[in-house]
């Protein structure tokens, strides 16, 4: 009877289960005009083409316009950057007043000299502040809003002067935007609206320090809006108390990833990634790839190796001016280079269209960040992949990829690719772990590797690179001249000597003769003085050198002479007063006593000569006091 009602409730609740997700499926997605922005902003919309809004703008714009504080999680490429500047925007209030028929720009930005901003963005890197400064401007060209962009690896002098000037809106890296505060250039009372972006990225970076001293600059009645790829409080809950009762938007996690990228992995040994990853790229086309590596330095190294297989690069990492990086971006999005080699500077945030797929020359470190790394390609609906190279040293953190993502890459078909011998054999039906490793077992792996890459520097024997051509012509027309001079040298009745490396060379037999012929040994420095003073000037110098060592040995047996009679008289003289002391005849304790064979100025009770200490100083410069006890002339002891 039981399971007969509880079949039947199963099946209503399955029934009411689809006439629910039938009725949510009827109903039409959201447009732009559904979300309450004003004509102005929708007018900017059409402007850049977005057609209907992503899951974080239909969620985050309502909340957003609103009032509220927003924390919103959402992957990358899901078009955060419009989620808060479309609704901020709409209602951010005019430092600069808006431009009227007529009028210039510098009388508008004269009005406000000095002021703003209202809003204030803050995000981790270059790039992305670039990237969030475009779309402000597309906004800001229907709106009337003033932007400007402070970042590091640029002059602060146009940025102090554009903050003079006045702004509405300020995109901001928080180094930079730190040093101007200091400076006294950059002025946070005026802001109502901070914009987190990147969060998570933000607290990575060790941004945490200039992130409070910012927020501490702001004021305390604002609109906080949070973005991040997760709202996982080990990694923003640092800074989850800067809202204030947010509203929670979060659409996807993580973990996921986009359906239209098509994942491949390829096992590969460490000697043989160089060149399969230039066989990769001539295999399946260079144009519109990018390729992640770890390090700042390897990113230099990859891109100079490409370059000489001819294939054109161009390079983003840390350490480039922002020049730099500014013009790789802009080439490779112009087609002039056809391969961008960056660090994990580039994997979030940066909206590059038409990248076909992304390699991953090195396995990321954290998980998360592979998720973001392969997020610059299948964007916006597009189709793209990646491929991941493999070795030995790499291959569990890429399980604990899979392990986060739950599921699994496909095996890259490697036909005509040299991937090496030592290369890790994974295999195409395996299942992924139930969790990624903890911070244990990672610093395990570390230890083990570090250990793995002494061993390797021990053994590791050097390269036997085959000579060039250059090389073996050079020693071809080396020996041949060798050869030419053996000859000559055999023809001659006068044999050259044997040329030795070395200040002189000589044949060892002419050497041995030199040292042992008293005619051809050279001459000492004294046998060359005599040759070129003459013999009698040289013994005088000769005796007048012997007579001053001779004076400066007397005076130093004279001087030992008289230290040692100073201290036979100095214990002399205690042995004498020790002696009177002890002939002495006993004291009494109350009676003063003046012995005349005691010391002048040293008797008990004096007050006259040096024993006198500070109360007769006055009387130092007083010459021809007899009541003093001083002889006539002493001057008081000052000379």
């Amino acid at each position: 009877m039981r399971t007969t009602e509880h079949d039947a409730l199963t099946a209503a609740e399955n029934q009411a289960a689809d006439e629910t997700l039938e009725t949510v499926t009827s109903v039409e997605a959201p447009r732009f005009s559904d979300l309450g922005l004003s004509e102005t902003v929708l007018a900017a919309v059409a402007d850049m083409g977005y057609e209907a809004p992503t899951p974080v703008q239909a969620a985050s714009i309502p909340e957003v316009l609103a009032g509220r504080d927003l924390l919103a999680a959402a992957q990358t490429g899901t078009g955060k950057t419009a989620a808060f500047l479309l609704p901020t925007m709409d209602r951010l209030p005019h430092v600069v007043s808006p431009a009227k028929k007529g009028a210039r720009g510098h009388r508008r930005r004269n009005a406000a000299k000095g002021r703003g901003p209202s809003m204030l963005v803050i995000t981790p890197t270059r790039e992305l502040a670039q990237q969030i400064e475009t779309v402000c401007r597309a906004i800001a060209a229907r709106t009337g809003h003033i932007a400007v962009t402070v970042v590091g690896g640029v002059g602060y002098v146009p940025q102090k002067q554009a903050l003079a000037r006045g702004c509405d809106i300020l995109v901001a890296t928080p180094g930079r935007l730190v040093d101007l505060m200091e400076q006294g250039a950059a002025n946070l009372d005026e802001v109502s609206v901070l914009v987190l972006d990147e969060a998570d990225r933000t607290l990575d970076m060790g941004f945490l320090p200039q992130v409070r001293q910012i927020v501490g600059a702001c004021r305390e009645q604002r609109q906080t809006l949070l973005f991040s790829a997760t709202l996982d409080e080990a990694r923003v809950g640092a800074i989850t108390d800067l809202v204030n009762d947010p509203a929670r938007v979060e659409i996807a996690p993580v973990t996921s990833t986009a359906e239209t990228v098509d994942q491949y992995v390829l096992p590969v040994s460490r000697d043989a990634k160089n060149g399969a990853l230039t066989a990769v790229l001539k295999k399946e086309g260079p144009e519109r790839v990018i390729v992640f590596v770890r390090t700042k330095r390897r990113a230099d190294t990859c891109a100079r190796r490409l370059e000489r297989a001819g294939i054109t690069c161009g390079a983003i990492h840390g350490d480039r001016s922002q020049a730099q990086r500014e013009r790789a971006l802009r080439d490779f999005r112009e087609g002039k280079v056809q391969v961008l080699v960056a660090t994990d500077v580039l994997a979030r945030g940066i909206d590059i269209t038409d990248v076909r797929y992304v390699v991953n020359f090195d396995v990321p470190e954290e998980p998360t960040d592979y998720i973001h790394r392969i997020g610059r390609t299948g964007r916006a609906g597009e189709e793209g992949w990646s491929l991941t190279f493999v070795t030995k040293d790499d291959v569990a953190e890429f399980y604990d990829i899979e392990a986060l993502m739950a599921k699994t890459a496909d095996l890259y078909d490697a036909e005509g690719i040299d991937v090496g011998d030592d290369y890790p054999r994974v295999s195409p039906n395996r299942v992924p772990a139930a969790r990624p490793a903890g911070k244990k077992e990672k610093k395990r792996r570390r230890q083990a590797k570090k250990a793995t890459d002494k061993r390797r520097e021990r053994v590791r024997e050097p390269k036997q690179r085959a000579p060039r051509q250059r090389d073996i012509e050079r020693r071809a027309a080396r020996d041949a001249a060798r050869n030419a001079a053996q000859a000559t040298e055999e023809g001659s009745s006068h044999p050259s000597s044997r040329k030795r490396p070395g200040k002189v060379r000589v044949r060892e037999e002419e050497a041995a003769s030199r040292m042992t012929a008293p005619e051809q040994r050279r001459p000492n420095r004294a046998e060359r003085r005599a040759a070129r003073f003459g013999e009698d000037a040289v013994a005088r110098a000769e005796k007048k050198r012997r007579d001053a060592e001779e004076r400066e040995n007397d005076e130093a047996a004279r001087s030992r002479g008289r230290s040692a009679k100073g201290k036979a008289a100095r214990k002399g003289r205690r042995d004498q007063t020790e002696r009177a002391a002890a002939e002495r005849p006993a004291r009494d304790s109350w009676r003063n006593y003046d012995d005349a064979a005691e010391p002048r100025g040293r008797r008990s009770g004096s007050r006259g000569g040096r024993s006198g200490g500070r109360d007769n100083r006055g009387s130092y410069g007083q010459q021809n006091r007899s009541r003093s006890g001083r002889r006539p002339g002493d001057c008081g002891g000052r000379r």
